[in-house]
């Protein structure tokens, strides 16, 4: 049976303590489990703007223990216990949660509010739309946050956008339809697919040395920024995060530009992930878009060509409608800016270009040739001081082979020879000259000396010729040359090489 709450309000005591849990949430902005002081001034301010200054410290007096903190069971037992202050603000806690309209405002500002003030001004308010529908142009989005500020204070709160969404503009129903698509369950299906993809066990928590290593794999973290998102997601430093912790971590709009840039790769913000490829493109160590990154995403992209080039890019970079001129880089809203103003110059739709980047995923990897770099393991002795022996050729390496053999090896076998076939280098010589007739014998198949004018080998003198056998022994190739009669020498270095 549910239990009658204050001013006749019928609620059990699950939906009751589900209510304040949507209040924790939202205004629980460390994750610490508890309001302290400063978050629930917040939570009456944003909750009921009519709540004076005076009323306010009263509901913190009466809440706030010698800790100066509000737990989650403490505020549900004030409540209960039916003070007329206690009355006042569960009447407000059951307006802005049980109502859709607020409920999806509520989580689009708390998404979006990136200084925590409870109002969105028009930057906050240009990402909230561009967000939406990545169609609405320039023009479009100047008349939305013009419609939607009737106050002209650059500033809406969430009191304006409902009341702005109720009136049931053309706008407005087209916004409200959106924003059912960007909230609500169909986020958190798309969050909850983002947490299974690093869940790599399956078991509904992820390592956060794990998500470390994820986040290094990924390329576009320093290892600075990769420490500052972990300790940022792990409050609880116990090295476990639990899905809840993680959608709660990416629902929130607070963070600094590191961990932004890290919610927008691990689970992007809009549908299309556009914002995970700009930070792809930023590149390690920065979250916003410099010149020299534009124009590699452009030339990446094949967004440049013989009539859009690198000067109309740079040109375009520094279009006052998309940065200040004294600003340097470009973040994610200025660079939707930057690819609207693309795509007019080249006659194209907004569409194609923003699927012509998608599609690229991040910046082109150009592999390049590199000297090979020699390391030296702990406990080597460096090799740089010692004078390297310089390469020997192949005819030296044979000739040295052939000086260095065992006088007793058998002839035709010796351990010098190779696999190279110098059955034909006696030509070079001729058969009139000695150097000839002694490479002829050498390497004749049979290994049999033969005289010029055909006598037997058996016929020959011991000293009428050189003899091959004291020729491997004790000659080197160079003397063979030297023992020719007359004529010109060939070089060893060049007639030697080819047929050793």
């Amino acid at each position: 049976m549910p239990d009658a709450a204050p001013d006749g309000l019928q609620m059990s005591e699950a939906d009751l303590s589900s209510r304040i849990q949507e209040v924790f949430d939202r205004f629980d902005k460390d994750g610490g489990g508890s309001l302290d002081k400063q978050e629930m001034m917040m939570v009456f301010k944003t909750l009921s703007p009519t709540f004076t200054p005076k009323q306010i410290n009263v509901f913190i007096k009466q809440l706030a223990g010698s800790d100066g903190e509000v737990s989650h069971g403490e505020l549900m037992a004030w409540i209960k216990a039916g003070s007329d202050e206690a009355r006042e603000v569960l009447a407000v806690i059951v307006k802005e949660t049980g109502d859709a309209m607020a409920n999806t405002v509520r989580e689009t500002f708390q998404r979006f509010d990136s200084d925590g003030g409870g109002v969105l001004d028009r930057d906050e308010l240009a990402r909230v739309f561009r967000t939406l529908d990545s169609n609405f142009t320039m023009k479009d989005i100047d008349a939305l946050v013009k419609d939607v500020d009737r106050g002209g204070d650059g500033k809406v709160s969430q009191k304006e956008f409902i009341a702005w969404l109720k009136r049931g503009s053309d706008w407005a129903k087209s916004v409200n339809k959106a924003l059912a698509k960007e909230t609500g369950g169909a986020r958190d299906e798309r969050i909850k697919k983002a947490f299974q993809k690093y869940d790599a066990t399956g078991d509904g928590s992820l390592d956060i040395e794990e998500l470390r290593k994820t986040l290094k794999v990924l390329g576009s973290f320093s290892n600075d920024e990769v420490t500052k998102v972990c300790t940022d997601l792990d409050k609880s430093k116990d090295g476990e995060i639990s899905y809840d912790e993680f959608a709660k971590w990416i629902k929130s709009g607070l963070g600094s530009k590191e961990v932004m840039k890290a919610k927008a790769i691990l689970a992007p913000s809009n549908s299309d992930g556009l914002e995970g490829v700009f930070y792809n493109f930023c590149g390690a160590g920065h979250a916003d878009m410099d010149g020299k990154s534009f124009k590699k995403l452009c030339i990446d992209t094949e967004l440049t060509d013989k009539k859009f080039n690198a000067t109309q890019v740079d040109l375009i970079f520094q279009d006052n409608r998309v940065k200040p001129k004294t600003k340097k880089t470009l973040d994610f809203i200025q660079f939707e800016v930057a690819l609207e103003i693309l795509a007019e110059k080249k006659g194209h739709a907004k569409a194609d270009v923003r699927n012509q980047v998608l599609m690229s995923g991040g910046p082109r990897i150009v592999a390049s040739a590199t000297k090979a770099i020699k390391f030296v393991a702990p406990g080597d002795r460096p090799q740089s001081g010692k004078k390297e022996k310089p390469k020997r050729t192949a005819s030296e390496r044979r000739i040295a082979a052939i000086l260095k053999a065992p006088l007793n090896e058998t002839v035709g076998a010796e351990t010098w020879r190779k696999d190279v076939d110098n059955t034909q280098l006696w030509k070079v010589f001729g058969l009139d000259s000695k150097a000839g007739q002694t490479l002829k014998r050498i390497y004749t198949p049979s290994y049999a000396p033969v005289s010029p004018k055909g006598r037997p080998a058996s016929a020959l003198s011991a000293n009428s010729s050189v003899n091959a056998t004291f020729l491997t022994k004790s000659m080197s190739l160079p003397d063979i040359a030297k023992s020719q009669g007359g004529g010109a020498r060939p070089k060893l270095g060049s007639t030697f090489t080819s047929g050793f």
